[in-house]
């Protein structure tokens, strides 16, 4: 008896444990396919989610940015309210509508910003917390005009031509950009390109030695219209009057005297009458040892500066 029921003992632990190993298998598979379809279903709500919270922190940037702004640490004092917007306008066409994190977006605005003719250099730009750019930039110098045909240029002090122009004698009278006239070639229209010719070489090797001078701004205008006859350079005035200045001042000649002694004629005028011309319709001649004045004739009318 006691051993017929230590059999059915026996045969009921086997099949309880049977039965237990039987549902903690069950249990691990079921715990493997849970964990699955968790990393799945995870997965699943990233791929909707990111998309959507990009979305929306760029709804959230752009609401709060407003328009593209572009802001400079170290710009020039020339470089004014419309030259800034003219250039923040066209950065915001070339970085467009798109997301503020686009990873591309300094790289568009920095290639935008070098296209404008504006700068020698960009060293650095960055993103403002606002959505904007901060540049760090190597500027170019505006230095003189250059009249052709019916328009003022802006030209640098190499005489490559930067993005603005002005209807012929209608330039800013602050600051004071001095004008080559008479040039006999054409811009070749590429912003940064040297403005071509000899004589508009001259001129603005002329026009870098009187810039320094207290009296540059008398001197309104730079004629070539002599040079490809004798290589002579005038000085128009504020007032219209002239002065014959002649060759350029690397151009040496035992015929004229030397710049120097040229620059002293002036300096005494200006020191003696605050002015440097005897008045329009008048022509000082600084090229020989006399200087001398004269009346001009009709054939020597000065160009309006």
């Amino acid at each position: 008896m006691a051993r017929s029921t230590r059999k059915k003992s026996s045969s009921f632990a086997d099949r309880f444990d049977s039965l237990r190993s039987s549902l903690l298998a069950g249990s691990a598979r079921a715990s493997t396919v849970a964990a699955f379809a968790f990393v799945a279903l995870l997965g699943v709500l990233v791929l909707w989610g990111v998309p959507k919270l990009r979305q929306r922190l760029d709804a959230q940037v752009m609401a709060s940015a407003g328009p593209t702004t572009v802001d400079y640490t170290n710009a020039p004092g020339w470089f004014d309210g419309k030259r800034r917007a003219e250039v923040s306008e066209r950065v915001a066409m070339a970085v467009g509508d798109g997301s503020v994190l686009d990873p591309n977006r300094l790289a568009k605005a920095r290639a935008s910003l070098l296209t404008t003719g504006w700068f020698q250099s960009i060293e650095q730009v960055r993103l403002t917390d606002a959505g904007g750019f901060l540049v760090e930039a190597t500027f170019v110098r505006p230095f003189a005009v250059i009249r052709h045909g019916e328009f003022d240029y802006l030209v640098d002090e190499g005489g490559r031509l930067l993005p603005m122009q002005w209807t012929a004698g209608h330039r800013p009278a602050e600051p004071h950009y001095i004008a080559i006239v008479g040039t006999s070639e054409p811009n070749r229209g590429d912003y940064g390109s040297p403005w071509p010719g000899v004589d508009v070489a001259a001129g603005l090797e002329l026009a870098r030695l009187l810039i320094a001078k207290p009296w540059c701004p008398e001197v309104a205008a730079i004629d070539l219209s002599q040079y490809a006859q004798d290589q002579t350079l005038s000085l128009i005035t504020r007032s219209n009057g002239r002065l014959l200045w002649g060759r350029a001042p690397n151009d040496r000649s035992v015929a004229e005297v030397t710049p120097d002694a040229k620059l002293r004629t002036i300096d005494f005028l200006y020191a003696s009458q605050r002015r440097i011309d005897s008045g329009g319709g008048r022509t000082i001649d600084l090229r020989g040892d006399l200087v001398t004045v004269r009346a001009e004739t009709t054939a020597e009318q000065s160009p309006t500066p």
